[in-house]
């Protein structure tokens, strides 16, 4: 039955879903429906913060597979979470694999307790349309973020509350599901004092339309030429004209 607080659902989700799941999650990206949407989202992540060194925040990490992705990478990294069992698991999983630059925090990422001005990137990987009061995580991610900090955001948009397995969820945990369209995003942006923002394709469906399984088909080499030419129009067809539930968003301070 749902939560009358969204927050006390987040709060008791990884608690509720049980090991087999948190395990799961660990996974990622490779245990996700959306494998190759996950590692090219990853990819565009880390094209976009550079080289280490940096400190970086994900707001919203669960259980912490990207913030421990990131760790790895040799970047310092905060994984922040309202879920204490979440944060539990990331700390054995950190501690497991000797991630000294990698520190996990049970928080709510709508009133956090970080420095003004601390990080050189944060993250809302699909974490955002989690909130009870967006503004507020905007507010708090502008805040904690160094002049010309990067704010990176990637979330489901529209219709994604609709979904049957939002309606589950929430029903089921009483979490908090919602749409997150990105001008929704840029519209907070804004409010909180963003000065530039720029809406980038997913990686991921820009590049299937060029890597193509079809491409064994081919019949004959003018076949194969002719699927590639018509791979790299679609893909900057996709480019040129970006559809708002195949996009993301980054925001700089």
């Amino acid at each position: 039955m749902a939560q009358l607080d969204p927050k006390q659902g987040e709060r008791e989700y990884y608690a509720r879903v049980g090991e087999a799941e948190i395990q799961r999650a660990f996974g990622k990206p490779f245990t996700d429906r959306k494998c190759e949407w996950d590692l090219g989202n990853i990819t565009a992540i880390f094209h976009l913060i550079g080289e280490p060194p940096g400190r970086i925040i994900e707001l919203g990490c669960g259980v912490g597979w990207l913030s421990i992705m990131l760790a790895r990478r040799g970047f310092d990294v905060v994984g922040v979470d309202i879920s204490p069992d979440a944060i539990a698991a990331g700390e054995a999983q950190r501690d497991a694999l000797g991630l000294s630059r990698l520190d996990f925090q049970v928080a709510d990422y709508e009133n956090l307790e970080a420095d003004d001005a601390s990080f050189d990137a944060a993250i809302f990987f699909s974490s955002l349309h989690h909130a009870e009061d967006e503004a507020a995580a905007m507010r708090n991610a502008y805040r904690i973020l160094k002049p010309n900090g990067t704010l990176i955001a990637f979330e489901p948009g529209t219709g994604h509350g609709g979904t049957e397995s939002s309606r589950k969820a929430v029903q089921e945990f009483g979490v908090h599901e919602k749409d997150m369209p990105i001008a929704k995003i840029i519209a907070l942006g804004d409010q909180a004092g963003f000065r530039r923002h720029l809406k980038l394709p997913e990686p991921w469906d820009f590049l299937r339309t060029v890597y193509r399984p079809s491409y064994a088909k081919a019949t004959s080499s003018g076949d194969l030429r002719n699927r590639f030419r018509l791979g790299v129009f679609r893909a900057f067809r996709r480019f040129f004209f970006q559809r708002e539930d195949q996009s993301f968003v980054v925001l700089w301070k």
